[in-house]
């Protein structure tokens, strides 16, 4: 490769890096995590390609092998081998393959269970960084990105609706933080995990890339004409939450915040159906039925219930109430002498002996935002969804038992955290009154907040075109060609 060739595709690399202008073929950066999306950091970089040769790039060498490359951090740079030739290189060094082939990150799995080395489109930047190890970038067009994220997000058994709905659900959260990450001047736009999108977490296949074809450059817009934050979850409970009862407002005195117009609660049932949330029987009822006429009747995890002892209880709030309350002091609070409720540290023995487990408010999609556990130490409240989530763990690390999650069909031992926050509570007592057994019956699974991905296939096998399914978790929003729009910055307001 001549000096000329090196010039221009340093100078392309530095481009994408600056964040010039967007346009319909342009790229951005993804950066890839590790196995199980662990950590940024990798002590090394070992890549293949499917074409004959792979170039490295940096300011001022090159280096070209038909072999797998290995990239190892050192003091001084990054040092390259290929079994037979080592070079070290300077920061960054960029990665390319041959002109449509892909690169293979050899050194990380993705997969899962259907373990693989991912394979990348665009090409890969290296970077040494500040801790002595190694930061990995690809640069990627926004479709060939999303070719990686549909069969990642939904299963591409999906019909095709379904994943057109991905598609552009998808399309239109990138876009939003690729022009969030620009205006800031981060290094990368998103990382590859859940906390962006599952990006190359499976194998592209033909079903999503015609999804994404299908659905090229469409996004959605909200009413005043910018990028809507398009959320997504797995399943709700017959109901969507509302964005303001699950995360708005950054104090307890300020939650729930402020509505969003396209993210309000919307059913997701087959016909018409009211609960009335304030009745604690009621939801229960709601909960507990498996035959709710549901789209989302297919998912394992429309219908699901957990038992725990009180000790078991006992045990998993007390190993997590403390770090919630470290974490987000704000909504963890404690009952006083005069009634009032204050942030303060919780006891080290935490709640005590368990008494009692209460809903004290709920947002108009069902989702429980305010939760109280009354112990011998004291009463607390916790809220906002995801600290109830992770206050209650069904996980045998919190338990010292296992726990198991009956769901719909089947059931499934030890979870992470609470599958969603949409919950009804069935306390046993003893015959002094104390308690010995609490049921959980819950719905759904996620956050709850925009599209469901099971309530969008199951739309898609009743006829519902993906137009129509987006419509219907996403209130008021409009289609339009992002590439058809110049500047996109405009799109995310001031």
């Amino acid at each position: 490769m001549n000096r000329r060739i090196i010039v221009l595709l340093v100078l392309a690399a530095l481009a994408a890096l600056c964040g010039t202008a967007l346009s319909r073929n342009d790229e951005f950066r993804v950066a890839i995590k590790t196995d199980d999306f662990l950590d940024l950091y990798h002590d090394k970089a070992v890549i293949s390609t499917d074409g004959k040769a792979v170039t490295l790039v940096d300011f001022s060498h090159n280096f070209v092998s038909e072999s797998q490359v290995t990239l190892l951090p050192t003091a001084d740079g990054i040092l390259v081998t290929d079994g037979s030739r080592e070079l070290l290189m300077g920061t960054p060094v960029w990665v390319y393959p041959e002109h449509t082939c892909r690169l293979t990150l050899d050194s990380i799995k993705r997969g899962d269970a259907w373990e693989f080395n991912p394979s990348y489109r665009g090409f890969l930047e290296v970077n040494l960084a500040e801790n002595g190890k190694l930061l990995i970038i690809n640069t990627v067009k926004v479709e060939e990105y999303l070719y990686g994220v549909v069969p990642s997000e939904m299963p591409s058994g999906a019909p095709l609706a379904a994943l057109c709905a991905q598609a552009v659900a998808s399309r239109t959260f990138v876009v939003r933080k690729i022009v969030e990450a620009r205006a800031a001047g981060r290094l990368y736009h998103v990382d590859d995990s859940i906390f962006a999108q599952v990006y190359n977490n499976r194998r592209e296949d033909a079903q999503a890339r015609q999804a994404v074809d299908l659905t090229r450059g469409i996004v959605m817009l909200d009413q005043d004409h910018l990028l809507v934050g398009a959320y997504f979850h797995s399943t709700s409970w017959g109901f969507t939450a509302a964005s303001h009862e699950v995360w708005g407002g950054s104090t307890r005195e300020s939650f729930p915040g402020n509505p969003v117009p396209y993210l309000v609660s919307r059913s997701i049932l087959t016909t018409d159906w009211d609960v009335a949330w304030g009745s604690e029987g009621e939801a229960l009822a709601f909960l507990k039925n498996k035959a709710v006429p549901g789209y989302e009747a297919n998912s394992p995890w429309f219908r699901w219930q957990i038992n725990f002892a009180r000790s078991e209880l006992e045990a998993t709030i007390n190993a997590n109430l403390a770090a919630i309350y470290q974490s987000q002091p704000q909504f963890v609070q404690t009952r006083q002498s005069d009634g009032s409720y204050v942030s303060v540290p919780i006891p080290k023995s935490g709640i005590g002996k368990l008494k009692d487990l209460r809903i004290v408010e709920r947002g108009s999609g069902g989702n429980v935002m305010t939760l109280e556990i009354a112990g011998s130490n004291g009463t607390f409240r916790v809220s906002k969804e995801y600290n109830i989530r992770s206050l209650i763990r069904p996980s045998r690390q919190y338990t010292n038992a296992d726990i198991v999650i009956h769901r719909m069909n089947d059931r499934i031992v030890n979870y992470s955290m609470l599958p969603s926050a949409c919950v009804a509570l069935e306390i046993t007592r003893d015959a002094s009154g104390e308690i010995t057994e609490v049921t959980i019956y819950g719905g759904g699974h996620g956050h709850g907040v925009g599209m469901s991905q099971w309530g969008a296939r199951g739309m898609a096998e009743a006829g519902l075109g993906y137009e129509e399914i987006l419509h219907a978790f996403y209130l008021g929003i409009a289609l339009e060609d992002i590439y058809s729009i110049g500047d996109w910055q405009s799109l995310i307001g001031q």
